[in-house]
């Protein structure tokens, strides 16, 4: 299986792979599983999890309207084979609706098949197995400030990577800065780079232990930091991006998860 995900991220990036050898497969992983998303009230990204057997979608509360209550039936959109397409969904929430976690299940599996290049047609079977998503585990990993993350989504105006017939998000790192109360809840933040269109996104460290990648939490967005800029005789102020990203700990989609028995 190894030699077929570093032939996939040869086609990507070859510098990538022998970097980050030990990490290639669970970083493919994560990537198939992370998908653009349209709400009814914004654009993100979100990310397919698989508990007892069920396919479920994470997202950012925020790319949907405040005025849906958990259960209700909400129209989105998916990128799936690098093509929007229209679902319906049951939309779930936190007990808190000041958590920015959305909980999606669909009436239908989503799946997505690669196509398959002529030099790779031997492999065709396991590439499918692999590239198809299975989602996340809902298992945790220990974290603590200091740690390395990635975190995945479509920017601005849904960039990714597109290889073998389906756009994949990109890929950013970040590392756990600390925990701080943001509007009355606790929140991680992380030392990164985040843009429009990461909301919703996950954000994932690396088990040794299991070989996997873990859900650390969802992207919401960044604190702007205000900036003066001084023109003659007047002042103006702009916000910029302060490199401290908001991140929702996974504990809250647990909480969703057990609130709904889903």
């Amino acid at each position: 299986m190894k030699t077929i995900i570093v032939l996939f991220c040869l086609y990507v990036s070859p510098g990538f792979v022998f970097g980050q050898y030990d990490k290639v497969v669970p970083i493919v992983q994560a990537l198939s599983n992370t998908y653009n998303i349209y709400g009814d009230k914004l654009t993100g990204t979100c990310f397919m999890v698989t508990k007892n057997g069920e396919q479920y979608f994470v997202t950012a509360a925020h790319l949907f309207e405040s005025s849906h209550r958990s259960g209700d039936d909400v129209s989105i959109q998916l990128v799936v084979q690098n093509e929007l397409q229209s679902y319906h969904a049951r939309i779930y929430y936190h007990p808190d609706r000041k958590v920015d976690i959305a909980v999606l299940r669909l009436a239908e599996t989503i799946t997505q098949s690669a196509a398959i290049p002529d030099e790779l047609s031997k492999y065709k079977d396991t590439i499918q197995k692999i590239f198809r998503g299975s989602g996340f585990s809902t298992d945790s990993v220990f974290v603590s400030i200091g740690t390395e993350t990635y975190f995945l989504g479509f920017p601005l105006g849904n960039l990714g990577t597109e290889v073998f017939g389906i756009k994949y998000p990109l890929l950013k790192k970040a590392i756990i800065s600390g925990l701080v109360k943001y509007n009355g809840i606790d929140v991680l933040l992380l030392d990164g780079h985040n843009n429009l269109g990461f909301s919703g996104g996950p954000v994932v460290a690396y088990d040794e232990a299991g070989k996997q990648m873990r859900i650390v939490g969802v992207i919401s967005g960044y604190l702007p930091e205000p900036v003066n800029i001084k023109q003659k005789n007047s002042m103006a102020s702009v916000e910029e991006n302060s490199g401290i990203i908001v991140c929702y700990d996974r504990r809250y989609m647990a909480e969703i998860f057990k609130k709904n028995n889903l």
